[in-house]
């Protein structure tokens, strides 16, 4: 043990004259430890929610999707399409980091089921890829994930508000929907126009836990949506990929962006698609950090006091300490070192007490939620090394700050002065 490490020591865990100093310092540990395991404590939750949110939407959206760039001055309404998809899938199912691409139609529609009309997205995909770039099939409520020229499948709001049912889906008697396409609707004011339309059977309903889904998409057969809505064999609203690995869509963004080489499409990957919401959940992250950190800057303070008041105390200890040859470089470490000996208390305790109340509210889920108004049993937490790190270095720094002022102080005190009197 170093020499101003063993002096440091004493003075934190010896006791003193002036018991009113190691009640700060104790307060002081203990305000970093409440602030230490709070700050653990909330970021997993933010973590928590926040895979929640993106567990729900990745389930449904692509992990990264391909638009046409339209041109607002334009009217040509193929422009709103990308054309040769057969061409561009394959192309981009090259590249190695991709798991699937399809090609999909996204329009809007009136659907009718007795007289209660509801404007819903219309989605077109094949049967056979929808589940390769959707987990779609794992929402299924009722019926089954069936999509042939005259099936149809709804959020479950969607069909709520239809009054559409599946029926027995043996049998194959599910309510029957007209759908009306707006395609030529632009021209109603000058002529007289009859909407296209189309009888589909409701196959299935699913629940995706997102009342934008589930009160705003219905899912046909991407042959029907073409029919549909007037679109070319050859063209498609939209190209879903769905990759290996989540974390590689940024990179595999650029890379398609290269491998296309197309100015008139947009790509996007999952996080772009919802980037007010995650910008929201950032922020409101950034806020609580801010405001739980206060906790820790304060028991620092607390921390600069004591060994203020310390370091008043120690004048005739610091003067003789000089008088037999400490550099005052050595002063000024014994008095960080007290400073950091009841920071590294407060951090330890606090991490543990942080880890603890995550890992049991994993295993455990003592914070139940209420499931008829959250769609979880219980508050989700999920820990991330990076910030179990920062919140640790965060207030350790805090606390050196704090220490640095009365340590400088110490190391400045002249022998002769702090003796004379003694």
């Amino acid at each position: 043990m170093s020499f101003e490490l063993f002096i440091a020591r004493r003075y934190t865990l010896t006791k003193r004259r002036e018991q009113f100093i190691t009640t700060i310092s104790i307060l002081s540990a203990l305000g970093i430890t409440v602030g230490v395991a709070a700050l653990i404590c909330v970021l997993s939750v933010f973590n928590g929610f926040s895979k929640v949110v993106t567990d729900i939407l990745v389930n449904f959206d692509p992990h990264i999707r391909i638009t046409a760039l339209t041109d607002s001055t334009s009217t040509n309404s193929t422009s709103r399409y990308i054309s040769g998809v057969g061409a561009i899938v394959n192309k981009v199912k090259t590249h190695p980091t991709v798991k699937a691409a399809v090609p999909v139609i996204r329009e809007k529609a009136v659907l009718v089921h007795f007289t209660l009309p509801r404007v819903a997205s219309i989605i077109g995909i094949d049967e056979h890829n929808i589940q390769q770039v959707s987990g779609i099939a794992k929402t299924i409520r009722a019926g089954k994930l069936r999509l042939d020229d005259s099936s149809i499948v709804l959020g479950q709001i969607l069909a709520d508000n239809l009054a559409a049912s599946t029926g027995d889906s043996v049998i194959g008697n599910g309510d029957t929907i007209q759908l009306f396409s707006s395609v030529g609707m632009e021209r109603i004011l000058t002529e007289p126009v009859v909407p296209k339309s189309k009888q589909f059977i409701v196959r299935g309903i699913f629940t995706a836990n997102n009342k934008d889904y589930d009160g705003n998409n219905a899912y046909i057969n991407i042959n029907a949506a073409r029919e549909l809505f007037d679109i070319p064999d050859d063209a498609a609203s939209q190209i879903d990929i769905r990759l290996n690995d989540i974390e590689n869509s940024q990179s595999t963004k650029l890379s398609v962006q290269q491998l296309l080489g197309s100015p008139s499409m947009n790509i996007q990957t999952w996080y772009d698609l919802h980037t007010d919401l995650y910008n929201v959940m950032e922020i409101e992250r950034w806020i609580a950090f801010i405001i739980l950190i206060m906790i820790v800057a304060v028991a620092s303070f607390s921390v600069f006091s004591a060994l203020t008041l310390t370091v008043f105390e120690k004048r005739r200890d610091i003067g003789l300490l000089v008088a037999l040859g400490a550099e005052p470089s050595q002063i000024r470490r014994i008095f960080l070192a007290q400073g950091l000996i009841t920071g590294v208390t407060g951090v330890v305790v606090g991490c543990i007490v942080g880890l603890v109340v995550v890992f049991a509210q994993q295993q455990f889920g003592f914070f139940r939620l209420d499931t008829s108004v959250y769609i979880i049993p219980a508050l989700p937490v999920e820990l991330h090394i990076l910030d179990f790190l920062a919140v640790s270095v965060g207030a350790l720094l805090l606390v050196l700050i704090a220490a640095i002022f009365p340590s400088r102080r110490a190391a400045e005190t002249l022998p002769a002065e702090a003796l004379r009197w003694e």
